[in-house]
């Protein structure tokens, strides 16, 4: 009963859970209580950059599944024509943690750099590439749940 007042309550503050339901404290109750609280969504952490390179301005977002620990970077071109989703490892940490290599891995590209943190708010990728000067964008952080 107590995991199923925990659930309600998680429910309450904003996380998305199917339902709460009230028993009479039977197996039967408990099975209800752990699929329902095992449907608690994921949700994510992004951090909003822009960029420019070769004559175009790139959408770079950090992206942290709160509960998975997973990490990815979305980039892509404003007006189309690339998209690249990577996954990041070990970890992308949240500024002002300097000097750190990340590794982004697409299908069968592979970026490594160093992330750094600027004194003024940006931040830089210096990917095996090309180096990535991050600008945060408005609003800088947003935080998104599964329906």
């Amino acid at each position: 009963m107590i995991g199923m007042k925990m659930a309600c309550m998680i429910g309450i503050a904003g996380i998305s859970i199917t339902g709460c339901v009230a028993g009479d404290g039977s197996d039967a109750d408990d099975a209800s209580t752990r699929t329902t609280a095992s449907a608690v969504t994921v949700c994510r952490e992004v951090e909003h950059f822009d960029y420019n390179y070769g004559g175009s301005t790139f959408h770079w977002d950090v992206t942290t599944e709160n509960g998975t620990g997973r990490q990815f970077v979305d980039e892509r071109r404003i007006g189309g024509g690339f998209y690249r989703q990577y996954r990041v490892s070990p970890w992308w940490s949240e500024c002002p943690t300097p000097n750190e290599v990340v590794r982004l891995r697409s299908g069968d590209v592979t970026l490594v750099g160093i992330h750094n943190c600027l004194p003024d708010g940006r931040e830089e990728f210096h990917g095996s590439d090309y180096q990535r000067l991050l600008v945060p964008r408005y609003p800088f952080i947003t935080y998104n749940c599964d329906p």
